[in-house]
């Protein structure tokens, strides 16, 4: 090796400074990019879905992370209030209420959409109900303005969320339980 060469390997490069202020700058960014992709709820849970006053509490553990949530009511009929709940422009939870005639078995009506909702089993809620893997309905009969009706409430989840199954029956159990008779109030029909 000759002396020339030897000087050219020992002496350091102008710019290797610049490499390792543009790598620095690089893995800075990298691991921001890495810590904000760790998800997080940058949103409010709601103490109300679509105007039914309803505990945040059991709301929160069905709500993916993500930084906006929309809700946005509507109906299929005066008797028919439907809840689109969106986080981040995606819709994760699907919540209607019909009030039907008193000879109508909802339940049978909607098996097929409850099948497809994944395994559904009776559950303790209203008079009758299914819980599903993403899903859940429940119905009860009521009075309203003197005459008899059965209500039904289904709440859908559009994401598997949580990922635990089992948790995710027990969350819309919860949440269906404490649901049904607020949104029996908001239809005016009282426990037969």
């Amino acid at each position: 090796m000759t002396k020339q060469t030897r000087k050219a390997r020992s002496r350091p490069r102008r710019s290797s400074g610049r490499l390792l202020a543009t790598g620095t700058v690089a893995c800075a960014v990298l691991l921001s990019s890495a810590a904000c992709s760790q998800g997080g709820r940058d949103y409010a849970v709601p103490g109300d879905l679509c105007g039914v006053t309803v505990d945040s509490k059991l709301v929160a553990p069905l709500l993916p992370d993500g930084k906006k949530l929309t809700q946005r009511s509507s109906d299929a009929g005066a008797t028919s209030p439907r809840c689109r709940v969106s986080v981040d422009g995606d819709l994760v939870l699907y919540i209607s209420s019909d009030l039907v005639s008193p000879d109508t078995d909802p339940l049978k009506v909607q098996d097929r959409g409850l099948q497809r909702l994944g395994h559904p089993s009776p559950a303790d809620i209203g008079d009758a109900a299914r819980v599903a893997d993403r899903g859940a309905m429940a119905v009860a009969d009521c009075t309203r303005a003197g005459g008899r009706k059965r209500i039904a409430t289904l709440i859908q989840l559009e994401q598997e969320h949580p990922e635990d199954s089992s948790r995710r029956r027990k969350d819309l159990t919860q949440l269906l339980r404490a649901y049904l008779p607020k949104a029996m109030a908001v239809l005016e029909c009282d426990t037969a």
